[in-house]
């Protein structure tokens, strides 16, 4: 008879412990904080006993990426709690819910020279583009100086994460440590306007997402992460991330939620120039910084998760206070990228997030050995190069009528090649990122199947009506469309 492994029985036995912790507390850059993120195994049914295990130790759940924060039980360490749960076989991954810090290596120089335009060619970009006004650039930071006179005419309502209040519904978005401040005025403070600095977009909208409550800018992993996608629900195109805690699975799945949702999103490589070779996310960029010489920042970190980087060593930006400084990290690399990244989608308006990476990581300035490697990854992003790119097709529109088992629904794709192939994609195992071979496209869909082989007329409309099965009543279905070179939106419903 098959007995179930509970909670209580873990303690009691002792769930085994790693011969050596796995988790080690660092003061001010990843600490312990008694939480872990779960997230089960996305690509099988997910059984009744698998969300059993978690019973009472819930602190939040996010549906919309199936992760759970756990606080641990009592007598169990972060160790033991990694071992009960991933033994089962049953979980994507198992850590903690740590608390990270921002990520900046401080300089006082009083030199007011923003260098690293001349390296990415912003002057050259401008020429093209500088008004970036439709497009919402998001961060999760410690805050904003909201009375900053080089950002007020920029910045939109944003969201205390921490309280779960919008700003314009009394929610505290002010600095609460600078970082935030710098990151800002990197990504879009306000260009030609005779004062101060100029950020990679001189005219946009920034939305600024606080995750901290600590005059040291301390936050959960779990707050920077669903921050994120709450500015992708939002509108935000872009969100970026300049704290520790990369190397965390939960990141990885948030990328590739936000992608889902038209936004891309940015972490910082961290600056402890540690070799991250041991992931490589699909769906976030990650950024390390380089030098005014164009070689790698010496605190930089590295390896095989690195997609591009940015300069990151004495960045003059806005400051807490309506100053300016010149701060270093990849804490303000990352935040040049989202910026050049917010001027790409606003040279294409309507382009996918999928799109406008490639378009970012193919314009890059290639760095060290040629091609892509594992200290640059696919180079230093140049603004002229990424903003003069010819974008790709439109993407397609898909649209759907109501979903009802046994019943006919509408399904209609506009803006596809004319006469082309356009096949259904579909899935019930929520967002991911799977390859589609017959059109050469990554799709936004966990483990998705084509269901439907379709032909678009002469105008690109694809128009057609489908009975769904009977037996699908309940069950939440994501749906895209993909041809050669082009993907659609996503359509998630439950069906009635």
């Amino acid at each position: 008879m098959n007995k179930v492994f509970t909670l209580a029985a873990a303690i009691l036995l002792g769930a085994p412990l790693a011969a050596q912790s796995q988790f080690q507390d660092q003061p001010g850059f990843l600490e312990l904080t008694g939480r872990m993120t779960v997230r089960p195994l996305q690509n099988t049914e997910i059984s009744d006993q698998t969300r059993a295990r978690l019973d009472g130790l819930v602190i939040k759940y996010f549906a919309e990426v199936d992760e759970y924060v756990i606080s641990l039980p009592t007598g169990m360490t972060e160790d033991a709690v990694f071992e009960w749960l991933m033994e089962t076989g049953d979980y994507e991954y198992v850590h903690p819910d740590w608390m990270v810090y921002p990520l900046n290596t401080p300089n006082d120089s009083n030199f007011n020279q923003q260098w690293h335009h001349q390296n990415m060619e912003s002057e050259l970009g401008w020429d093209t583009i500088t008004d970036a006004s439709a497009i919402i650039a998001a961060y999760t930071d410690t805050g904003v100086d909201t009375n900053h006179p080089d950002l007020v005419n920029n910045l939109i309502p944003g969201y205390n994460q921490v309280s779960g209040v919008w700003q314009n519904n009394g929610g505290d978005l002010e600095d609460i440590n600078g970082h935030g401040t710098w990151v800002a005025g990197c990504i879009g403070a306000e260009g030609n306007n005779g004062i101060g600095v100029a950020g990679m977009a001189w005219d946009i909208q920034i939305m600024p997402i606080r995750v901290s409550e600590s005059a040291g800018g301390g936050a959960f992993l779990s707050d920077l992460t669903d921050g994120a996608r709450v500015a992708a629900d939002n509108g935000a195109s872009t969100v970026s991330a300049s704290y520790s805690g990369v190397e965390n699975a939960s990141v990885g799945t948030t990328g590739t939620y936000t992608k889902g949702q038209g936004c891309l999103y940015f972490y910082a490589a961290g600056n402890s120039n540690a070799n991250h070779s041991g992931f490589d996310y699909p769906d976030v960029v990650i950024v390390g910084a380089t030098t005014i010489s164009d070689t790698k920042a010496s605190f930089s970190s590295f390896g095989l998760a690195i997609d591009c980087v940015a300069p990151g060593v004495g960045i003059e930006s806005t400051a807490l206070g309506g100053g300016y400084s010149d701060p270093s990290g990849t804490s303000f690399s990352t935040p040049l990228t989202n910026g050049v990244a917010a001027m790409i989608f606003a040279q294409n308006p309507g382009i996918s997030a999928q799109a406008a990476e490639d378009i970012l990581l193919s314009t890059c300035d290639d760095l060290g050995a040629a091609g892509e490697d594992n200290t640059f990854g696919n180079g230093r992003v140049n603004l002229r190069a990424a903003v003069e790119a010819g974008g790709p097709p439109a993407p397609m529109l898909l649209t759907m009528g109501t979903m009802i088992a046994g019943s006919s629904v509408n399904i209609r794709v506009d803006d596809a090649t004319a006469s082309a192939t356009v096949l259904l994609a579909y899935t019930f195992q929520g967002l991911g990122s799977s390859f589609e071979p017959s059109t050469g496209e990554t799709l936004g869909l966990n483990n998705h199947r084509v269901g439907l082989t379709l032909t678009a007329d002469g105008f690109g409309i694809v128009d057609t009506n489908r009975v769904l099965p009977s037996g699908l009543a309940g069950r939440t279905i994501w749906v895209q469309m993909t041809e050669t070179g082009n993907v659609s939106n996503i359509h998630n419903e439950t069906i009635s």
